[in-house]
């Protein structure tokens, strides 16, 4: 079986502000929770996709938690992206990790009336103490891994550059251990002496392709790489078992649709390019994946098989 994931994470607008090293006092009206979040449920309704949404709540209000519980009606998965999206979150102690992972996932499953099954970091920074507390927390998986040196580096550059240019970026990297790293799902909690013994605990790494660029198949390079290389990915990619693609709420707003955006403006790529345009490319995507073969399944669901033995890796 092949599969392909869809995933989102919606951070909110405050979290792009952070790394560009632009102040805010906040914003209530977020217009990636009005208006990115719900076109990408229907985009997967339309395509009978079912995805899996990372959600960071800290913004979230009674207004605009709706959304939440629209995303579960629709068979769509809630999965947990820490309460405050906190770019240190690796280097807090752990009983401070643990408080921002519990409190949004008591959040969303009270909000939502579900049981949160996995977690993405921001940053996609990760270390031992993290997911120890997502083991405790109940979790099964983590998506958190991305094994891409050419992001980590890009990365590197531009929060030195934005240093440079005395906007202090609140992006970090934990470790560019992070930059490595399978492709496929695997179990993060093996013990050293019986690697026969199957874990509990599931890694489910983000697509990137071709040896050492290790160039990652997202939501921004799918909207701003040229139609030809993206063609190419994905014609590499089929050869995969799984595909793991992670988009964000932004990458599906229009720069012209609230004047939130306009601080961003030249400044994050998402923003760049037509909504039109932003919509043929994800559903060309979509279209490739269930043309040759992949059946689109949420990580929650990948994890459980994995768990099972139902996955090959």
């Amino acid at each position: 079986m092949k599969i392909a994931c869809i995933n989102v994470d919606v951070d909110p607008l405050i979290c792009y502000y952070a790394i560009h090293g632009i102040e805010t006092a906040g914003i209530s009206d977020d217009p990636v929770y009005i208006h990115g979040i719900r076109r990408f449920i229907e985009l997967f309704d339309k395509n009978s996709v079912k995805g899996t949404f990372f959600i960071t709540s800290y913004g979230f209000s009674e207004k605009n938690s709706e959304i939440l519980r629209e995303i579960v009606h629709r068979g769509h998965e809630i999965a947990d992206h820490s309460f405050s999206h906190n770019y240190q979150l690796t280097r807090l102690p752990k009983d401070e990790i643990f408080q921002e992972i519990k409190k949004n996932k008591d959040f969303l499953e009270k909000t939502a009336k579900i049981t949160c099954k996995g977690f993405r970091s921001p940053g996609y920074n990760s270390s031992k103490e993290l997911i120890s507390v997502l083991k405790s927390v109940g979790y099964t998986y983590d998506s958190s891994l991305f094994p891409s040196i050419s992001y980590y580096l890009a990365k590197w550059l531009l929060i030195h550059l934005k240093k440079l240019s005395g906007h202090e970026s609140k992006s970090i990297i934990s470790s560019f251990a992070d930059a490595f790293g399978r492709y496929t799902p695997e179990f993060i909690d093996k013990t050293v002496r019986d690697t026969k013994k199957e874990g509990t605990f599931a890694e489910l790494p983000m697509t990137t392709l071709f040896p050492l660029a290790n160039i990652p198949l997202i939501g921004t390079s799918i909207i701003a790489f040229p139609s030809f290389l993206i063609d190419l990915m994905l014609k590499i990619s089929k050869n995969r078992s799984f595909i793991n693609i992670e988009a964000h709420g932004i990458d599906l707003c229009d720069a012209g649709e609230s004047p939130h955006f306009d601080p961003l403006k030249g400044k994050q790529p998402d923003l760049a390019f037509s909504l039109e345009r932003k919509m043929e490319r994800f559903q060309h995507v979509i279209d490739f994946y269930k043309n040759n073969g992949f059946e689109f399944k949420t990580l929650a669901e990948v994890a459980e098989m994995k768990l099972n033995g139902k996955l090959n890796s």
